[in-house]
């Protein structure tokens, strides 16, 4: 008799992470009039906030491609779903610790590494996050989680 396992509590929490992101993403919107007002920044520079944040879900999905090219080992795989959300959580955490020195220090330029920084920690989170949200059941109704 093959035992059914409860994965209810993980597709919880993955639901909870997810809204967390994308409150997150949703905040840049809110976060760019104050950089602009902050820092005087003209309207191009304050859209390099939304530039650093989506464009480093770019960066990190090619560096997980070009590595898993270059290894023929997917990271994820080798690292596990859980695992890469845990990494992906601590390079998010490294990049919230580096907005505080960056607003103490005024530099518009440590803000945009940090929302980088942040956002190459969520592209791990999400890249990992989808497939495991799949494995947590049967994969005939993986799609409909």
């Amino acid at each position: 008799m093959k035992e059914k396992k409860n994965h209810l509590s993980a597709l919880i929490t993955l639901v909870t992470v997810f809204f967390f992101w994308g409150f997150i993403a949703a905040s840049n919107g809110v976060f760019i009039p104050f950089c602009k007002d902050y820092f005087n920044l003209s309207q191009f520079q304050s859209q390099l906030i939304d530039s650093a944040f989506y464009g480093a879900y770019y960066f990190g999905a090619l560096f997980l491609f070009l590595y898993s090219s270059k290894n023929n080992n997917d990271l994820i795989n080798k690292w596990g779903y859980k695992t890469s959300i845990i990494y992906g959580l601590v390079i998010s955490v490294i990049g919230s610790a580096l907005m505080i020195p960056s607003v103490n220090l005024g530099s518009f330029n440590l803000i945009l590494i940090s929302l980088f920084i942040i956002a190459i920690g969520f592209c791990l989170q999400q890249t990992a996050a989808n497939p495991f949200t799949i494995s947590l059941g049967p994969p005939e109704t993986g799609s409909h989680r």
